[in-house]
């Protein structure tokens, strides 16, 4: 095991953890603390047609597994992987499931998931619920609830069986399980949002991505959510993957529906358009976040498949900047507030499939903060909140190249986010790596202070030491640390490994 000793501005972040060693990982998500550590855990899908087991819970302290799980046929995507409200009373989140593939559950269905332990909570088949077979389950999401029973509803989307009209978007009691109402649709379900109450009728609207098959050109639509009928349905472009909302001060948010052709078009609660994106590629994911150019409203981060990271405007979509971020990125996720040289800035970060990449991208500037490369296929990276000063985006990798571990837990570094100075001569010589405790050669005759801190941003080791001299046996287990040292004016930053 090795470790290169570096000085400040790390092009790389740290690596908190890496997990989940059946099939590539094609979403996760944040589930809260169910372990009871007082960190924050992560649910990973495993994509369907790879090996069980396919659904993981791991830890996000070290990505230790809570529970594991091949009850259910995997996932397709991200827009079908969402945490759901305690259901049971045991202060834990759930998670809802949209499966793909099979004629018979556990494919081609909506799980409700005990965060706990796995177990089901309810199960809705389309394959067995439905007259006719539908496609897959693509899409799900949560939505307020609208019996008054206090649970919250949920909406999901499946595709179709191979001609058009058998598509399908379905209403489900949260409590029970069972249909509040079914949709038809001319082509798969591929996202799936709650919007506001347009209508004053006392339920949340959905708005709905259609595409995939290119049977219709109304993919946009907005749906009755205490009916299911349809209120308006637009023409962005092409066939749809994603939603944006966009965040308003003044009224209600917009939906930016991003296409296969390349194409962002804008849409209020009525339908009216208010504005439009013509790009190039396949555009596979979008989502709304800060107001970053102070304009009141919220901006959006798009998936521009060969074209990088777009930040565009969510008041008229021009693009405030845009990143290289790698070959197929087809993934995007908001941070909300990183550590970037000691100011607390809203990021995006990217997946880059055929990159394989992760980067992270300031988003009031447009610079790179970092990027970790990989000899996989990044499908997709999710945002988490864990024990650390920033958040952490954990990556999803397809599980091609054979790396025994396809979820990694991807952390601002330590340097990368508080800035610093450096010193030509040098102020100390850590031992890297040391076995069982940190040690370090003070190089000056001056005081010198010295800090520790683990990779959760926690002082572990201060002291003060005056003139040349070495110091041993600082207990720490296992892992990697930064060490501080300053002296005068001077400053520098150094990682090290415990074995």
């Amino acid at each position: 095991m090795s470790l290169i000793l570096c000085a400040l501005f790390f092009a790389e972040p740290d690596v908190l953890w890496s997990a989940v060693t059946s099939g590539g990982v094609y979403c996760s998500v944040d589930m809260g603390d169910l372990d009871g550590d007082g960190i924050s855990d992560v649910a990973c899908g495993v994509n369907f047609w790879d090996e069980e087991p396919t659904l993981w819970v791991v830890s996000g302290d070290d990505g230790s597994t809570i529970w594991s799980s091949d009850q259910y046929n995997g996932i397709y995507s991200n827009e079908g992987f969402k945490w759901f409200p305690d259901m049971n009373g045991d202060g834990k989140r759930e998670l809802l499931v949209a499966t793909p593939g099979g004629y018979a559950s556990p494919g081609r269905s909506l799980y409700l998931i005990s965060g706990a332990d796995g177990s089901t909570i309810w199960e809705w088949a389309a394959c067995s619920v439905m007259p006719s077979y539908t496609g897959w389950g693509y899409c799900c999401t949560v939505l307020p609830d609208m019996n008054s029973d206090g649970v919250p509803e949920c909406a999901a989307g499946f595709g179709t069986s191979g001609s058009s009209n058998t598509g399908l978007l379905v209403c489900i009691d949260g409590a029970a399980g069972d249909s509040l109402w079914t949709l038809w649709l001319p082509d798969a379900g591929e996202g799936v949002e709650s919007f506001v109450d347009v209508n004053a009728d006392g339920a949340s609207e959905i708005l709905l991505a259609l595409g995939g098959n290119g049977y219709t050109g109304e993919t946009a639509r907005l749906i009755d959510g205490n009916s299911g009928t349809v209120l308006w349905q637009r023409n962005p472009g092409g066939d749809c993957m994603d939603i944006a909302l966009i965040d308003r001060t003044d009224t209600w948010p917009l939906a930016a529906f991003c296409t296969f052709n390349g194409r962002v078009e804008c849409y209020d609660g009525g339908g009216s358009t208010i504005w439009s994106y013509n790009g190039t590629g396949t555009y596979m994911d979008i989502q709304g976040g800060s107001d970053v150019n102070g304009d009141g409203t919220g901006d959006v981060a798009l998936a521009g498949d060969d074209g990088g990271i777009l930040c565009l405007s969510g008041w008229d979509g021009s693009v405030l900047w845009s990143y290289p971020s790698g070959a197929d990125t087809w993934s995007v996720v908001w941070l909300d507030s990183v550590l970037v040289q000691g100011e607390y800035v809203p990021c995006i970060a990217s997946g880059s499939v055929n990159g394989r990449s992760v980067c992270l991208v300031n988003a009031l500037t447009g610079a790179l903060v970092w990027e970790m490369p990989f000899t996989e296929r990044v499908y997709n990276v999710s945002a988490v909140s864990l024990s650390y000063p920033s958040p952490v985006v954990v990556a999803g990798l397809q599980n091609q190249q054979l790396l025994p571990n396809h979820a990694w837990a991807l952390a601002t570094s330590t340097e990368t986010g508080t800035g610093g100075s450096s010193s030509a001569a040098g102020i100390i010589r850590p031992v890297n790596p040391s076995e069982g405790m940190l040690s370090f050669t003070v190089l000056r005759n001056d005081e010198v202070s010295v800090q520790c801190f683990d990779l959760r941003g926690r002082m572990v080791y201060q002291g003060q030491y005056s003139g040349l001299q070495s110091v041993k046996g600082i207990p720490a287990i296992s892992g990697i640390y930064i060490i501080r040292a300053s002296a005068g004016n001077l400053a520098e930053s150094y990682k090290a490994t415990v074995l």
